[in-house]
């Protein structure tokens, strides 16, 4: 596995522009390893202390971590393999990598949890990225019949991507025995700085520390995907960290969640998504809670027909914020990190189908034949948009989803034309058949 991939356009240099391209797209994707592995954290809960090195898929969100490992490291492989490197290269380097990284956070990052997992899933990661790499420069400016190829093959991905995480979107509890849990009522790190004084659920009082009364009628209200929570509690001083205030938890973990992170107050609902150790979504609303400690604050939060709300109220002024799901909320399950605050959450989700959208239009466009292309650009945002989210149960999707997935498409179709001039030396021999390592 020597040979490097096609060189296609060269510098003033004779230096070719892939191989310039690759070293910048490497550099950035070995930035985005540095920082996103190497980076201290807060763990105020201990989950880095309970991970055993040994495991496979580690703590309540081992999923979401094994899935997030497998796209790390597909920048700087593919950065690589443009650079010129062969493929057992790439995948070397970015296994030493890892396995520094790995041993880094094992004995100097506080707060990082090493295990075999992350090796084993980064490395694979950087194999798929390796694979990937002679591949790309056929997509920059295929031919028609070859852009016609990727349209489809990108409708088929995105369907599944969507189906798939509308699928693991759907309200579902965890089997076995749940628990009832009020912060400093029952043992637990990283709790609520204030005071629960009372816990409603479906307005049946919840127990501080204990199984919940009729925990089976509650769990199948929350395999509908229906609840009511209602809090009252006393004001702590806002932590930087995800304190919780109220959890019913299972074996894998909470069930349903309030907690809160600074001044917002966030509500976490079970999904199929917990079963598989991925994150559970929810919404957070800002300015929930008080600056001041020692402030009597009712928090309500209820789940209902696919959408999601919290609510606050303190110093007689009320607060409220609504969430419907929908497929393209999917990536909440597996960000590490909350962007669901308020209107935020759709702006991540509009920018998210916009770049999932744009190679659609760009190959679209790649096909020559204007009115198939537009059509199926236009049939695939309708199923994506409208026939996913009914059959899935979900409501109507925001308005907000519509914009960003036409404007991506359209985004992508005018990128087309600027690449046109890539379409002599991109068509080389590697356009049938890509050169191997």
């Amino acid at each position: 596995m020597s040979a490097p991939i096609a060189a296609g356009l060269t510098d003033r240099r004779g230096v070719p522009l892939q191989h310039r391209a690759g070293r910048a797209l490497g550099l950035a994707g070995l930035a985005l390893v540095l920082l996103a592995t190497l980076t201290p954290t807060r763990d105020i809960r201990g989950g880095s202390l309970a991970t055993p090195l040994l495991c496979l898929v580690c703590g309540d969100n081992g999923g979401a971590d094994v899935a997030n490992n497998l796209l790390l490291f597909l920048p700087l492989a593919i950065g690589l393999r443009f650079s010129g490197a062969s493929w057992l290269r790439s995948v070397v380097a970015s296994a030493l990598l890892s396995f520094t990284v790995e041993l880094l956070q094992l004995l100097v990052i506080p707060g990082r949890d090493a295990s075999l997992s992350d090796l084993l899933t980064n490395t694979v990661s950087a194999a798929i990225g390796a694979t990937l790499g002679p591949a790309l420069p056929g997509m920059v400016a295929p031919p028609p019949r070859r852009a016609a190829l990727l349209l489809a093959g990108g409708v088929a991905a995105l369907g599944a991507l969507l189906a798939a995480w509308a699928w693991l979107l759907v309200p579902q509890a965890p089997p076995g025995a749940v628990a009832s849990r009020w912060a400093h009522e029952s043992p637990g790190p990283g709790a609520f700085r204030g005071v629960v004084r009372s816990v409603r659920l479906d307005g049946v009082p919840m127990p501080p520390n204990g199984p919940p009364p009729n925990t089976a009628s509650l769990l199948r209200r929350l395999d509908r995907g229906t609840m009511t929570l209602e809090v009252e509690v006393v004001s702590g001083v806002p932590v930087a960290y995800d304190a919780w205030i109220y959890m019913l938890q299972s074996r894998w973990g909470g069930v349903l969640e309030l907690s809160q992170t600074g001044r917002e107050a966030r509500v976490s609902v079970p999904t199929r998504g917990v079963n598989w150790r991925l994150g559970a979504p929810g919404v957070s609303l800002a300015d929930a809670l008080p600056k001041a400690a020692g402030v009597p604050v009712r928090l309500r939060a209820t789940a209902a027909a696919g959408r999601v709300s919290v609510a606050s109220s303190y110093h007689g002024v009320e607060r409220a914020v609504e969430l419907g799901i929908s497929p393209a909320l999917g990536w909440i399950m597996f960000i590490p990190f909350d962007l669901a605050v308020g209107e935020r959450v759709r702006w991540a989700t509009a920018l998210l189908l916009g770049l999932l959208l744009l190679p659609l239009g760009y190959w679209a466009a790649g096909t020559r034949r204007l009115w198939p292309a537009a059509g199926s650009l236009t049939l695939t945002l309708v199923a994506a948009l409208a026939v996913l989210p009914a059959a899935a149960g979900f409501p109507p999707v925001h308005w907000s989803e519509w914009v960003a997935g036409a404007l991506g498409a359209a985004v992508g179709w005018a990128l087309r034309g600027s690449a046109t001039y890539l379409q002599t030396p991109c068509a080389s021999p590697s356009d049938n058949e890509s050169s191997s390592s």
